[in-house]
């Protein structure tokens, strides 16, 4: 009995503690329960919340006098500081597919990078007569460049001869201009700015005034923190044997181009801020600052051109300046415009670029435009002439030329069409050609134009314009093909042209001499260089001469030997290649190439040297070639 009540208690005492268990184990159960429940949530709202979009508000600005500035920058900013995904899953899934993706291909892809005087005066000073050396695009507005010269000195920037324990040092060598009696006058060591390096031995040029007694550099340099600005360094050289330094200023940015006229400087630099470290309370995080000579200040409102549509952080900024002292007389800048840059005798030319687009229905219709900022420069200070709107994009400066009260334009034009059929999006080229605008300044009024004269499927790879003459190369690289068009603008309202058809290669330079004799240097193929010679003669322009050659020519204007007088034509070549026909051998040089030419013949002559292509300069006075390099002069008798 007492064993039996026993066995009953102790199976009461196993069926409490069982319901006891169960009882916890429901209640494990609906907190685990609630506890996935609760992270399933949780991590649906991290993944599949949308992100909000990112807006800022601008009234604590209106009171500034950048306001309107301040406006279109927010917006462009803005563009970068929206989400990129629509929630964290689509941001996860795109970082780990890119990242598996690139893996898969054996490498990563890296972030794509950050947000590109008159020819021949003379006067009769202690250093002889200026001689323009550089062949400048606009007469009477010089150019400049790493030589410079008078009829009695070459003035010549470089850099002096070192070993590897010593620092590098730029210089100003004087050389006397005697034929085979030439010798080096002076060596004048450039002095640097305080905690500043010189960026490159290619950021580095320079003006002589026409009364040969100063010379200007200009250079871009680097401080200890990584900001660039370009310094400007004033010497006077009245006394060649003796120079001395007259002074030096500096502006924030690099160095895009210059001109020297009637006395002034017009210095233009590239300038960008981040766009991640603006301050609307502090305009010089986003307005470049000029010194004036009471400290750097920005650039007032009233001087600042940009488009109705902010498209990155890159301003170009144009200084007036006294060319003796030094002093900035005037500064505009012009966000956006960053491309190519003409100037003339009365205006500088700045353009931008950029893709019009037009929605018609399930199509996008596309073309590439240019505005081109006018900015008057003749007045003594800079002017606001307004923006000319232009079909296509220039190549370079060459592709402008004003003349008469007219700009003339020449540009590269191609359309294409966007067509979208559920999530398959086409894109083809409609049209891809080169065209002629011609603008009435007055009122920067469309006059004249010649659409679509090239052959379709082509682009302008060179532009020469010579008083009323228009010179264009056309091209499809590709292939290799090379229709030059010799143009009449005589007379716009009966715009004539004759070509040469088609032949091989393209140019990428081309040099008028005049009298129907053009010069071009290209490319013959992939791996040919080439000079050609054209001649028109009435309705017919031919190819007159041709030198084809292996090697790598200067791709800088500048560094080209442009003498009209005596139809000569000097470039550098890095490594001209040639067959040895009794070794069985090809071996390759660096070299001079100093040409002459007329309708009948040409003549080639070779002079080895160890150079730079780009970085060789040289003249042609009185039967002798006076070649120079960054360390040396060789001169040569050519008669």
């Amino acid at each position: 009995m007492n064993k039996e009540r026993l066995i009953f208690a102790i199976g009461d005492i196993d069926e409490k503690y069982i319901k006891e268990a169960e009882s916890r184990m429901n209640v494990f159960s609906i907190i685990k329960v609630a506890a996935v429940l609760l992270v399933v949530t949780a991590l649906s709202l991290f993944l599949f919340i949308p992100f909000a979009p990112v807006t800022s508000d601008l009234t604590a600005y209106e009171s500034s006098s950048y306001y309107p500035l301040i406006e279109g920058i927010e917006d462009y900013r803005l563009t970068f500081m929206q989400p990129r995904y629509k929630n964290n899953y689509e941001s996860i899934t795109k970082t780990l597919g890119g990242l598996l993706g690139s893996l898969t291909k054996g490498d990563i892809d890296m972030a794509p990078g950050m947000d590109n005087m008159a020819g021949g005066a003379d006067m009769e000073m202690g250093n002889g007569s200026y001689v323009e050396a550089t062949d400048n695009q606009v007469d009477g507005v010089i150019e400049s460049d790493i030589f410079k010269m008078t009829d009695k000195y070459i003035f010549r920037l470089g850099h002096k001869v070192r070993d590897n324990n010593s620092p590098y040092q730029s210089v100003l060598r004087v050389y006397s201009i005697e034929k085979e009696n030439s010798t080096l006058i002076t060596e004048y060591i450039l002095p640097e700015f305080t905690d500043q390096q010189r960026v490159s031995d290619r950021d580095i040029n320079m003006y002589l005034s026409l009364d040969a007694k100063t010379v200007t550099v200009i250079s871009n340099y680097r401080n200890s923190n990584g900001e660039v600005s370009v310094g400007l360094t004033s010497l006077d050289v009245s006394d060649v044997n003796s120079i001395s330094l007259k002074g030096q200023t500096s502006i924030d940015g690099t160095l895009n181009t210059s001109r020297y006229v009637d006395g002034k400087l017009l210095l233009v630099t590239n300038y960008s801020f981040s766009r991640n470290n603006v301050d609307y309370n502090s305009p010089d995080t986003f307005v470049p600052t000029v010194d004036n000579g009471n400290g750097a200040e920005c650039i007032e409102f009233e001087n600042i051109i940009y488009p109705e549509q902010v498209t990155g952080t890159g301003y170009t900024v144009v200084a007036l300046l006294d060319a003796e002292n030094l002093d900035v007389l005037s500064a505009n800048a012009l966000l956006n415009f960053t491309f190519d840059v003409y100037v003339s005798e009365n205006n500088i030319y700045i353009s931008r670029e950029y893709v019009s687009k037009i929605e018609e229905g399930n199509n996008v219709s596309s073309s590439n435009m240019s505005d081109v900022a006018v900015l008057g420069y003749s007045g003594g200070t800079l002017e606001e002439k307004g923006v000319i709107t232009v079909r296509g994009h220039a190549e370079d400066q060459f592709s402008f030329d004003e003349r008469d009260g007219y700009l003339r334009v020449v540009t590269s034009t191609r359309d294409t069409k966007e067509s979208v059929n559920g999530n398959s999006v086409s894109m083809s080229p409609t049209s891809e050609n080169v065209s002629l605008y011609i603008f009435n300044l007055a009122d920067n009024s469309l006059a004249y134009k010649v659409e679509d004269f090239a052959i379709e499927g082509e682009e302008a790879t060179a532009v020469r314009f010579d008083s009323n003459m228009l010179y264009v190369c056309t091209a499809e690289v590709v292939t290799f093909t090379d229709p030059v068009y010799f143009i009449d603008l005589s007379d716009y309202e009966n715009i004539g042209s004759v070509d040469t058809g088609v032949i091989e290669g393209f140019s990428e330079s081309l040099i008028s001499y005049g009298e129907g004799l053009l010069l071009g240097i290209g490319q013959e193929d992939w791996s040919n260089s080439k000079v050609e010679i054209y001649m028109q003669e009435g309705e017919k322009v031919t190819s007159v001469h041709k030198f084809k050659f292996n090697g790598s020519y200067a791709l800088d204007y500048k560094a080209f030997l442009v003498n009209r007088d005596e139809n000569l034509f000097g470039f550098g070549v890095d490594y001209f290649y040639e067959y040895d026909e009794q070794t069985g051998e090809s071996r390759s040089y660096p070299c001079y190439i100093l040409m002459s030419f007329d309708e009948s013949e040409m003549v080639i002559t070779r002079y080895k040297l160890k150079i730079d292509a780009n970085t060789v300069r040289a003249a042609y006075i009185d039967g002798y070639l006076y070649i120079t390099t960054p360390t040396e002069l060789v001169v040569e008798n050519v008669k």
